[in-house]
């Protein structure tokens, strides 16, 4: 693992050792950064990555109770998360202290210091450099007290599920149209242990515990405002059977399938990465029972049948509309002896 372009102009700047640093990427930063951070992540993965090197984490859904003289904060592809984070860092930013946006230019951090003016006395453009920029920003004007349920907001959909999701959920506003066409099309047999991977706010999972006979229904992220939404939803709309949980991919899981279902995630950062459902469908079949199905939902384009028949002998579009195709597999090749 390397460090991202912002990570390498982050360190070149003087790093004060008592800071906050909040949405760090997966790089190599943990083994440069001062061991005296704080970090608060949102992503299980990388939150696994820096405990493992001794750094004490922050949790983003709840109230801070510390505060800091220096905050930092990494610059997400999900815009809408960028006021969350900073209220976040208001709340726990000191008298005097300093907060600082790190970002690629294309992700949006060029205009962010026009932005921040009616939210801080100043705020300017610190540095550049790597294709990247800082925007300092100190005394923040109307500052109030954190709280996550104030974030929340509702998703339309005509499934007839209340749904709620935090900024830059996976379909946070509006139900995407693959995931509608993998519902308008899921199969009456999907019943006994199902996982929604990739989960979001967990509409998959809870249509799912709702519109079929099922044993339980367990839906896991590595977004962790993702996992909190589907969480959420669960309770408030009483899914029986239902859990969802924090992993990294498959990190998580110790039990196997009867279903997998999924509209897989394919972002890491700013960029697309299609590694990530790669991986997802290479390792599925090690996760479900021998007559167990995986179920996803694709871009047409997407020529995924070509990884899903190294593990699956039988992989059958079941459906095509709107730009998308749902595929099922079943018939699980075994290893070689």
């Amino acid at each position: 693992m390397s460090l991202a372009l912002p990570s390498q102009l982050l360190l070149q700047q003087d790093l004060i050792e008592q800071t906050l640093l909040i949405n760090p990427p997966q790089d190599d930063l943990p083994h440069h950064a001062p061991k005296t951070w704080t970090v608060a992540c949102l992503s299980f993965a990388v939150s696994h990555n820096y405990q493992q090197q001794g750094f004490a984490l922050a949790d983003i859904c709840s109230p801070p109770n510390k505060t800091f003289a220096h905050v930092i904060i990494y610059m997400s592809k999900a815009k809408a998360r960028l006021g969350l984070m900073l209220d976040y860092a208001r709340d726990c930013l000191q008298e005097d202290g300093e907060i600082w946006v790190v970002g690629e230019n294309k992700g949006g951090i060029k205009s962010l210091a026009k932005q921040l003016k009616g939210d801080f006395d100043k705020a300017d453009k610190m540095t550049s450099g790597k294709h990247s920029a800082i925007v300092c920003a100190s005394g923040p004007q109307d500052k109030k007290p954190f709280d996550i349920n104030s974030y929340y907001s509702d998703q339309q959909n005509e499934l007839d599920i209340p749904l709620q999701a935090l900024p830059g959920v996976f379909s946070q506003e509006k139900l995407d149209k693959g995931t509608a066409v993998l519902l308008k099309n899921l199969p009456r047999k999907v019943k006994g242990r199902v996982l929604d991977f990739g989960c979001g706010a967990g509409i998959i999972g809870s249509y799912i515990s709702q519109h079929r006979e099922v044993e339980e229904v367990e839906l896991i992220d590595d977004d962790i405002l993702a996992v909190k939404s589907a969480q959420k939803n669960i309770e408030d709309n009483k899914v029986a059977y239902s859990e969802a949980f924090l992993s990294n991919g498959f990190e998580k899981i110790e039990d196997r399938y009867h279903w997998i279902v999924s509209n897989p995630p394919f972002h890491q950062g700013v960029k697309t990465d299609y590694n990530v459902t790669e991986n997802f469908l290479k390792q599925a079949k090690e996760h479900l029972k021998l007559s167990g199905k995986l179920l996803i939902v694709a871009n047409e384009f997407l020529n995924y049948e070509v990884i899903l028949r190294e593990s699956f002998n039988g992989v059958k579009q079941i459906a095509k509309e709107n730009g998308f195709k749902v595929l099922q597999c079943e018939g699980i090749k075994r290893k070689p002896k």
